[in-house]
């Protein structure tokens, strides 16, 4: 920080805690990078619908708090949380 801006560190956060294969739900933290989340989901025969170009490093939270769209859009709509 060089002024009073904060600086919010979520690599604590993450990881996929639980994949309910039967209602689609997962529980993850929000550190959670989006690539990890589709491979744990994927080990269950699910998808995450959303699809970025900076998949291996963007965070699940920060897509949830932009709703984020991806290459996906328009099949399954933007990430809502």
């Amino acid at each position: 920080p060089v002024f009073d801006e904060v600086v919010v560190l979520l690599t604590r956060l993450a990881g996929v805690e639980s994949v309910d294969p039967v209602s689609g739900a997962v529980v993850c933290g929000s550190g959670t990078v989006l690539e990890t989340l589709g491979d744990q989901v994927g080990e269950h025969g699910l998808i995450v619908p959303l699809d970025l170009g900076a998949k291996g490093s963007c965070q699940i939270g920060g897509n949830v708090s932009t709703n984020a769209g991806g290459l996906r859009l328009l099949r399954y709509g933007s990430l809502h949380g």
